[in-house]
């Protein structure tokens, strides 16, 4: 498993876990940022740089717990850094803390940095190499490794500290009958533990914020245990390893350093310059301490206490190294036996390089047609457009990761479409001043978009519905308002934009609509009118007829009575 990965819900495409990679081993792939692991030094800067939880870094508090419940014989080894990590009254507090845990034992892990210093010395002493790079650093072994492969002669083959102390452990306890876990600041520990040159040196690797989370989740506060010796011998100097310098100090040249230029720095953008003019032949005689983190261990990636604490931390560290005695039981032996080598080996990647043609159509694509239109801005996390459309052609980054080129596309987008739209759009913000005012709203208004906008709404319509918006942020939904001032009708729809704190209002034109409906209105009154009329007329000659109709029938009668009575009663008298 990977020890740094990326959570896919969480990546908002903000880039700047890429803008602060010192290699660029982070890719951009289905709007997913995704850690290139061949290419990756672990130096923990995305890390520290995101603030969207996006990443996840491997934890190994599990193992060490199994180790725990199989009753193991767990042993820590634990960085000197920590005297900057935690809270506490005395250093051993930590060591009771850890064994409240379950651990067997707590060394420090500064006591195979005894043995580093001791090869060290012994490289110099010899003089057989041009040039000496430590390698306490795993990132920065890892960066001579992957990037400065022609350097790797220069690197000291030792081990660090961590595996150095590992080995001695085992050697200690016997290989079988321990199990090594090494607590620090670093997240480039937890690969390095896992390389196949550490024999099995070291079993896990948890980081100080790990250890914090498991003492919380048990209720074990440092501050609050009894103090205990740590175990092992006695290692000094030794202790002053995560400081810048530090390495340089544990072997305490005074007037002697055989030969070589004694130097350190930190951080990875200046390593990488020392690199650079190794690289190029200009230093030659250097033993240079180098580590990737700006300020030493102290400011690895999992150190729980902010960078703002560092000055007062180094200067405790400082008097840690200088004044504590007798905090440890000496029981042990530094084993000047053990192998300390290391073997180095080139691990670059060679990527494809595009050539200038192909470079120029990437470039095209995203609206850079020349060279004055490479802003270089290095908002997409690369330090030119160049290299990021390079980056394009290896697969690393997507085409449209340029925010310049996306914002201008999508406000010409906008601006188009809100532009051409028919209706009017006006964005108004909370003191009902006009921020946005589009072509229908130049027209209906009789008002140009540069004199509407910073206008105060009620200057052009009432702003009664504006108020009621915003003060309520419930939406008006196609409301009929008449402007008889503008002669038109509107169907308006108002709504609040919480996250802009802005009123959104778009009038539709409904004045034709209005005059046809009362057109159609009309024109089925008047249709009325005429049936009531027909109505009342059929029913004027029905009246007529049913009167001429009663008399004549009342005439028929009488006649055909008179005449039957004639028949009926002829001759009787």
């Amino acid at each position: 498993m990977s020890v740094i990965k990326f959570k896919e819900a969480n990546c908002k495409n903000c880039y700047k876990c890429i803008r602060v990679c010192p290699v660029k081993s982070i890719r951009v792939e289905d709007e997913q940022a995704q850690i290139m692991n061949d290419e990756c030094i672990l130096c923990g800067a995305c890390l520290s740089a995101c603030h969207q939880n996006a990443k996840i870094v491997r934890s190994d508090i599990w193992r060490v717990k199994q180790f725990l419940d199989d009753g193991e014989k767990v042993v820590v080894s634990l960085a000197p850094s920590f005297v900057a990590a935690f809270d506490y009254d005395h250093p051993g507090q930590i060591v009771g803390a850890l064994k409240a845990l379950g651990f067997y034992s707590v060394q420090e892990t500064a006591i195979g940095a005894l043995n580093v210093s001791r090869e060290y010395r012994e490289l110099m002493m010899e003089g057989s190499m041009n040039n000496i790079i430590t390698t306490c650093c795993p990132t920065i072994n890892l960066l001579v490794e992957k990037y400065y492969p022609e350097l790797i002669p220069y690197l000291a083959p030792v081990i660090t500290p961590m595996l150095a102390h590992g080995k001695i452990i085992k050697y200690t306890y016997g290989w079988e009958n321990v199990k090594v876990v090494f607590i620090g600041p670093c997240i480039s520990k937890k690969e390095e533990g896992q390389d196949h040159q550490t024999e099995g040196a070291i079993d896990a690797v948890l980081t100080f914020s790990e250890l914090l989370s498991w003492l919380e989740d048990e209720g074990i506060v440092i501050g609050e245990q009894e103090a205990e010796l740590f175990d092992g011998i006695e290692p000094l100097t030794t202790r002053s390893y995560p400081i810048p310098m530090g390495v340089i100090k544990s072997m305490d040249f005074k007037d002697e350093s055989y030969g070589y230029h004694v130097t350190g720095i930190d951080g990875i953008e200046q390593c990488k310059e020392m690199l650079e003019a190794l690289k190029t032949g200009e230093l030659n005689g250097y033993f240079i301490e180098m580590n990737s983190c700006l300020g030493g261990c102290l400011r690895g990636p999992a150190m729980p206490h902010s960078n703002a604490l560092y000055f007062a931390k180094r200067q405790q560290l400082i008097e840690y190294a200088r004044e504590q005695q007798n905090i440890c039981t000496g029981i042990g032996s530094s084993h000047t036996d053990i192998d300390m080598g290391r073997v180095f080996a080139d691990k670059s990647s060679h990527d494809p390089i595009p050539d200038e043609d192909i470079i120029r159509d990437i470039l095209k694509k995203i609206g850079k047609f020349t060279e004055d239109q490479e802003l270089n801005c290095g908002a997409c996390g690369y330090p030119s457009c160049r290299e990021k459309a390079i980056a394009v052609y290896q697969g690393k980054a997507e085409l449209y990761m340029c925010l310049p080129y996306m914002r201008q596309r999508a406000e010409s987008l906008s601006n188009a479409i809100i532009g051409s739209a028919p209706n009017v759009i006006m964005a108004v913000d909370e003191n009902l001043e006009i921020q946005e005012f589009n072509a229908a709203g130049e027209r209906m208004f009789s008002m140009s978009r540069q004199i509407a906008i910073g206008k105060k709404v009620y200057e052009l319509v009432d702003s009664s519905d504006f108020e009621y918006v915003l003060s309520t942020h419930h939406p008006i939904i196609n409301k009929k308002v008449e402007y008889p001032e503008y002669g038109v009708v509107t169907a308006q729809t108002i709504v609040y934009v919480e996250d802009q704190n802005f009123i959104i209002a778009i009038f539709r034109d409904i004045t034709r609509e209005e005059k046809q409906a009362q057109q159609i209105y009309k024109m089925r009154m008047d249709t009325v009118d005429m049936a009531q009329e027909v109505i009342d007329k059929q029913m004027r000659v029905a009246q007529e007829i049913a009167s001429l109709l009663g008399e004549t029938t009342a005439e028929t009668k009488m006649t055909l009575t008179e005449l039957k009575d004639l028949i009926l009663y002829d001759g009787e008298d």
